[in-house]
């Protein structure tokens, strides 16, 4: 037996997938039942996608409703008004449940699904409203997760959910922040995570796929930043000398295995070696283009765009692919973020594209290159400018000295895993989203002898 990202497969598998004409009729066929998986999604999508633009069309045709129980922003409502009052004096609540279902029919380790859910609640207290001190905010989060890891079972460096990470309730991340001198220096501390704020995704609610739909997927192993919901004790210091031009950088308590080093979030836990996390970025055309029309002034056009620069670096024990420890590790990453098309003046319709890099040293990271690039567009169909059509593409490398290594223990030698996501979110309510996709990984894991793997699933999110 060998084992494989993590899965004992036998050497007859390994025979059966090296041979080269065996392997051509496998992937001969797959191909033709994966076009078929494509086409079926793509039929759907279209279908429910010119439903829903057909009810639309009605109701644009009709007096604007009165708001009720499928107009309403939450699915509770307004709580009587008192959710309004509080928002005026600065208090404001997200609750929501997120769930991804999903199945690979082929190829893989293994043919399974999985499901995994989240359920998180947030309240932010801006203290200028609520009790006049100006520039000091506080922010807190907790959540419920539960379900199957499918990117393990399947054996993919991607995970098709970004939401997988260990089963917990937590409390995530607590902190203040004040604000000097006009809004041009932020000082934040208290527990968060690095994730959520270093190497993260922009566009990130468009896809279901990992690296796309939270941060960069490299940076936990290479430096151990924190990540959502497993927050670490940390301090930022984040400065606009420009008022589209930004410096951050922060100390993160670098814990290497936060679920079981503070299981509930509530214990403030500081271990092992610290992470430090730097990044640079400008914006372009950041002011939001429906704020024209409400102040009275002519709508334009507007591109906005995030462009960043980022590294991070820990100072611990890192071990190489021979096992050799040394200290320090780091990472650098760059993401570009761009609207490049506006149909309508005033508006957020139309085509943005992303990408987005990280390199961290190959001798001492098994996974030390990814790439991810894609585009959205927003309101596709007349009508539905909350709904979005999303593409992506990830390419995840193993590095050699590692490849290498494992070759020497018997094992194939690994390089590279692609993987694509196509998806239609549709905002069926204010508060609700379904957004059904459509994924396929190329040389799952990085072991071109493991059969393509197709993903179909959704994802549901209910805000409260």
């Amino acid at each position: 037996m060998q084992n494989i990202n993590g899965k004992c497969i036998s050497f007859e598998t390994l025979r059966r997938h090296s041979n080269p004409e065996q392997k051509y009729r496998e992937r001969r066929a797959q191909s033709t039942n994966c076009l078929k998986y494509a086409l079926s999604v793509i039929l759907f999508m279209a279908s429910a996608a010119s439903l829903v633009a057909q009810n639309a069309t009605s109701s644009a045709n009709s007096d604007p409703p009165e708001h009720n129980f499928f107009t309403q922003k939450y699915l509770f409502g307004d709580w009587g008004g008192d959710r309004s009052a509080l928002a005026a004096k600065g208090v404001t609540f997200d609750f929501f449940y997120v769930s991804d279902l999903q199945a690979n029919p082929s190829g893989g380790l293994e043919q399974t699904q999985a499901g995994w859910g989240r359920i998180r609640g947030t309240v932010d207290i801006d203290f200028g409203r609520l009790a006049e001190i100006n520039g000091l905010t506080f922010h807190a989060t907790g959540l419920w997760q539960f379900g199957g890891n499918l990117g393990a079972d399947i054996g993919t460096i991607t995970n098709p959910s970004g939401l997988v990470s260990a089963h917990t309730t937590r409390l995530d991340s607590f902190w203040l922040q004040q604000a000097f001198f006009h809004d041009r220096l932020f000082v934040k501390a208290g527990q968060f995570a690095g994730l959520d704020f270093y190497g993260l995704q922009e566009y990130g609610g468009s896809y279901l796929i990992e690296p796309l739909d939270y941060a960069l997927g490299n940076l936990f192993p290479t430096t151990f930043e924190s990540f959502n919901p497993a927050g670490t004790p940390a301090l930022e210091v984040r400065v606009f000398p420009l008022p589209n031009f930004y410096v951050k950088s922060a100390v993160l308590s670098g814990n290497r295995n936060p679920y079981q080093q503070d299981p509930t979030g509530t214990n403030f836990q500081i271990r092992d070696s610290p992470d430090f996390v730097f990044e640079i970025g400008y914006f372009v055309d950041p002011a939001d283009p429906s704020s024209a029309s409400s102040s009275g002034a002519t709508p334009t056009k507007t591109y906005p765009g995030h462009y960043k620069f980022g590294a991070a670096y820990n100072a611990g024990k890192f071990a190489n692919a021979q096992g050799v420890e040394s200290s320090g590790n780091y990472l650098i990453y760059f993401g570009v973020n761009q609207a490049v098309y506006r149909p309508d003046a005033g508006s957020n319709r139309g085509l943005d594209v992303l990408t987005a890099y990280d390199w961290s040293p190959g001798e001492l990271n098994r996974q030390n290159t990814q790439l991810t690039t894609g585009f959205r567009y927003n309101g596709l169909i007349p009508h539905r400018d909350q709904d979005g059509l999303a593409f992506a593409f990830v390419y995840s490398k193993i590095s050699d000295p590692f490849s290498a290594a494992g070759v020497l223990l018997g094992l194939p030698a690994l390089g590279s895993e692609k993987a694509l996501e196509v998806n239609y979110a549709m905002q069926i309510t204010p508060y609700l989203l379904w957004q059904p996709t459509f994924q396929y990984y190329t040389d799952v894991g990085g072991n071109s002898h493991l059969a393509n793997a197709p993903v179909l699933g959704f994802r549901v999110k209910v805000n409260f």
